[in-house]
């Protein structure tokens, strides 16, 4: 089997390093010590694919990104909205328990911490793919979702008028400073598969 035409195993290289770089570049923006690591990388029909992010009847959180370039598709990093509201807590060094509600503060966390999280994968991607000659990525501004999952997938499915028909589930644990949060990383590839090379390495980018 691939995905759009490219053999899994790359795809589990690429989540690999992404996770290795995606750890430093989050310890170093946080000041402390960060860890991701994938335990789990399935490959699943689109039609499953909300069920990837929930049971249906709790609401989750995620922050997608829109990629162009060598490598074109979707990246979502979404968990159980209580993990996502920890997840704030640990990143504001604050007690777990604190944020009880989405607001600007806890938003802004996630979403900047999505955005250097999600540029160290599409890096990794992008370089395990395509490693030579390659002029990299262009990411878009994360897009911060809270809802249920059927809702959030297609809500991401509007942004990709091209979805291909497998889908990439790295279930992946954060740890920060010795907290774990669970979470899962969603990448839908593009079923165009990968393009000519045509814009810069991605760099986090700021919110809309």
């Amino acid at each position: 089997m691939t995905i759009s035409g490219i053999a899994p195993d790359r795809f589990a290289n690429a989540f690999r390093r992404g996770a290795e770089d995606a750890s430093a570049a989050l310890s170093k923006w946080l000041g402390r010590p960060a860890t991701l690591c994938v335990e789990r990388l399935d490959a699943l029909p689109i039609s499953a694919a909300a069920a990837v992010l929930g049971s249906g009847d709790e609401p989750i959180c995620g922050c997608a990104m829109r990629i162009d370039g060598v490598v074109r598709g979707l990246l979502l990093l979404a968990t159980a909205d209580a993990a996502g509201l920890a997840l704030a807590d640990t990143l504001l060094e604050r007690p777990v328990g604190t944020s009880v509600s989405w607001d600007d503060l806890e938003r802004s966390a996630v979403v900047e911490t999505a955005n250097i999280v999600g540029c160290a994968y599409l890096n990794a991607i992008c370089a395990a793919l395509e490693p030579a000659g390659s002029d990299g990525i262009l990411p878009s501004p994360p897009l911060f979702l809270r809802d249920f999952p059927a809702v959030v997938m297609e809500a991401i499915l509007l942004e990709q008028p091209f979805p291909a028909d497998t889908v990439l589930l790295a279930r992946t644990e954060f740890r920060i400073a010795g907290t774990p949060v669970e979470c899962g990383l969603v990448f839908l590839p593009d079923a165009t598969g990968l393009a000519p090379p045509q814009s810069p390495t991605a760099e986090p980018r700021g919110r809309p």
